[in-house]
């Protein structure tokens, strides 16, 4: 049954999160939102221009992101009297077009920074709840589910419908140091991070071909699948875990974000960071479930009807019944206890800006995430309007997802030693929801405390040009 359970449980956290249009994955539009100390979290060698910032517990830092292959209005349908169709092969068609449901979600729990050695070093502190989800959902499993076996797309074919899935819920704790050089044209930085794991699904293997002999209809099988997993197979006592051994599980690892900025005058500025290079290795209740013989086929010729009229007489376990007469079938293996190693998916950016003066800038932002053997680019054209320790106003224009319209905007204000901020990349995704295949925000509310004015000008305060950029 322990089989059966994680099987089951796994398929639930696929489900469930197909129909999420919670709020890409990228965080582009914060890259270049000035004023906001969060954007340390994209590129480390950013020195907020804060004396000190401390963001409010829980509300510093509250982002979710997702990207899905079909949008709502892809799926239902509602006619004038309210009825709802799940429009199936429309989905389809859209999965055939992009098989990747990807979503992202982290919230700071403590962040913390300030400048030391009279502003040339800048030191921060952060912990940070993270959770990072690639799904890959096959077409030709969609196809094989809807349509039955004798699917044009299927039959006489053999195809493979295994999903995979990655999933990894987890806590950050950072430290960031980063500073100045080459006479303050350049700045670096770097964070270094102690990763403490808490949910982990990831597919090694993802192998399950399907053939269905055209002269007996028979399903023949053949399964090479590998999926290892912590904290799954029993989610009710992890649940009821006292907190520290929630938070600390035992499976630990470790991570790196890497930064450079330069300014070659007082106009143009460019800056590139790698970030999440990093690692948790498993070892607390875990179980991988795995193909006892790789490669064996067996066949299964459907259901006598004595058989199937008892799984129809109650539908409510239909599926169960169904699921279980099919795994009964597959020769399945379960370790217990077997230590394994995720990698968190890696990301890019190369920045490049160019201020006019200290209140207007112009930003192009190449990023791309590495995650699952997949690499995901995106695009950012952004223009910014900034109004020193007051406000930031930010319009961005952003390609990613196979979305061409997706406009994004950002603001961030002052009020006293209150700062507050919220971003999204594609805000028609969020007022127009229902229509879109992706979309994003991030908000949070910080305390930051700015050196006292001085009047000065570039010949009396050599630290100063007059765009405002650090020479």
């Amino acid at each position: 049954m322990k089989i059966r359970t994680a099987c089951y449980v796994i398929f639930c956290i696929l489900l469930c999160q197909v129909p999420i249009t919670l709020s890409a994955q990228n965080d582009l539009s914060i890259y270049h939102m000035q004023i906001v100390p969060q954007r340390i979290f994209q590129n480390p060698a950013f020195i907020p221009e804060q004396q000190l910032y401390i963001g409010v517990p829980i509300l510093s830092g509250v982002q979710s992101a997702y990207a899905s292959p079909f949008s709502y209005n892809d799926a239902i349908e509602r006619d004038s009297y309210d009825s709802v169709t799940f429009r199936v092969e429309n989905v389809l068609a859209q999965i055939a077009k992009s098989e990747q449901l990807r979503f992202y979600s982290n919230l700071d729990l403590i962040s913390v920074g300030t400048q030391i050695a009279k502003g040339r070093f800048f030191l921060g502190i952060s912990v940070r709840q993270r959770l990072s989800q690639h799904i890959m959902i096959p077409e030709n499993l969609g196809n094989f589910l809807w349509y039955g076996n004798a699917a044009p797309q299927l039959f006489g074919q053999q195809v493979n419908i295994a999903p995979s899935i990655n999933f990894t819920a987890f806590q950050e704790w950072g430290a960031s140091f980063s500073g100045y050089a080459m006479h303050r044209k350049m700045t670096w930085g770097g964070r270094l991070k102690y990763l403490s794991g808490n949910v982990n699904v990831t597919t090694t293997k993802a192998e399950f071909n399907v053939y269905t002999d055209t002269s007996t209809y028979n399903i023949h099988m053949q399964s090479d699948f590998e999926f290892q997993t912590s904290g799954v197979d029993d989610i009710e006592h992890y649940m009821n875990q006292r907190i520290p051994s929630m938070v600390f599980p035992g499976n630990n690892g470790f991570g790196v974000d890497l930064g450079l900025t330069y300014q070659f005058n007082d106009h143009i500025g460019i800056s590139a960071s790698v970030l999440d290079l990093g690692f948790i290795s498993w070892k607390s209740n875990t179980m991988t479930l795995i193909s006892h013989n790789p490669g064996e086929e067996f066949s299964f010729e459907g259901l006598n009807l004595s058989d199937f009229t008892q799984m129809v007489s109650n539908m409510n376990t239909f599926g169960k019944k169904l699921t279980d007469s099919v795994l009964d079938l597959i020769h399945i293996d379960t370790i217990y206890g077997r230590k394994y190693t995720s990698w968190l998916p890696v990301k890019f950016n190369i920045g490049g800006s160019y201020s006019l003066n200290e209140h207007h800038r112009f930003n192009l932002l190449l990023n791309g995430v590495s995650a699952a053997n997949q690499f995901y680019p995106a695009l950012s054209v952004s223009y910014y309007y900034n109004l020193p320790r007051i406000l930031g106003l930010m319009v961005s224009y952003n390609i990613y997802n196979n979305q061409f319209t997706n406009i994004g905007a950002g603001i961030s204000v002052n009020a006293g030693p209150l700062q507050l901020y919220v971003v999204s990349d594609n805000v028609p995704g969020l007022i127009y929801y229902h229509g879109t295949t992706s979309s994003s925000i991030q908000f949070g509310i910080n305390i930051s405390i700015n050196k006292a004015k001085k009047a000065s000008s570039p010949e009396t305060n050599p630290e100063v040009t007059p765009t405002g950029v650090p020479e």
